[in-house]
């Protein structure tokens, strides 16, 4: 096990976790789902979300069971809502991400806004990624994105 990696993501749908639990076999990494209080179901539920990451805004989540800082390196993942982070991916990392020396980001995303995402999360942390993944629509499964994944866990595997 690689304890020196933490992966904190968020999902809605599915997705983003699936990839998030790929990166913890491929890395051996120890893993923390961001939860909110109050999950998002249904179409009011999507309506929240994308307010919410329109908003830019940074919702309650659940208290962490794994603390940033004691790992040298935080994987921060989640879905792109309407072209910005999932607003609890955002929330963590206002919260959590300074804690940790290096930062690495991943996300989901319908077919645009992981550069947008990937802009907020880094003022969110204060610098920049070690490495970043974007898994588009077309390219859940595995083997579409396999080449993707091993590029950006090796770099990640290589940080100090």
């Amino acid at each position: 096990m690689n304890t020196n990696t933490l992966i904190a993501y968020y999902s809605m749908g599915g997705q983003t976790r699936a990839i998030a639990n790929e990166l913890r076999d491929a890395i051996g990494a120890d893993i923390e789902e961001i939860e909110e209080p109050h999950p998002r179901h249904g179409p009011i539920g999507v309506m929240r979300a994308l307010f919410d990451a329109v908003a830019r805004r940074e919702p309650p989540i659940q208290p962490i069971t794994h603390e940033p800082g004691r790992y040298q390196v935080l994987l921060i993942g989640g879905p792109v809502w309407a072209g910005r982070m999932a607003s609890p991916v955002r929330s963590y990392a206002k919260r959590y991400a300074s804690t940790a020396p290096h930062v690495a980001f991943f996300c989901t995303e319908g077919g645009r806004g992981a550069d947008t995402a990937f802009a907020d999360l880094r003022l969110l942390c204060g610098r920049e990624p070690e490495a970043t993944l974007v898994v588009d629509a077309e390219h859940l499964s595995p083997a579409s994105h396999r080449k993707d994944l091993s590029s950006f866990t090796q770099r990640v595997s290589t940080v100090h």
